[in-house]
């Protein structure tokens, strides 16, 4: 179970690196996620069942985002 759901959150990493063209945009909210699925791939993280949904939550920030501003949103400030 946790290593399809490991698979998937990878495959949305993989998605919105390719789809927000902004570099400081990208970094700022796939950097995160992608620490933690590292953290978990390499078992260094406190528990994968706590992980998981983390990594989940900050990507869906991340596709809401995009969904409403399209691929060139941008942060500011």
């Amino acid at each position: 179970m946790a290593t399809d759901k490991l698979g998937e959150l990878k495959a949305r990493v993989a998605e919105l690196e390719a789809t927000i063209i902004d570099k400081d945009t990208r970094e700022y909210f796939l950097q995160l996620p992608k620490n933690w699925l590292d953290d978990v791939e390499r078992k260094v993280a406190p528990s994968v069942e706590m992980m998981l949904p983390l990594i989940e939550q900050q990507l869906a920030q991340a596709e809401d985002a995009v969904s409403k501003y399209g691929p060139d949103v941008r942060i500011i400030g």
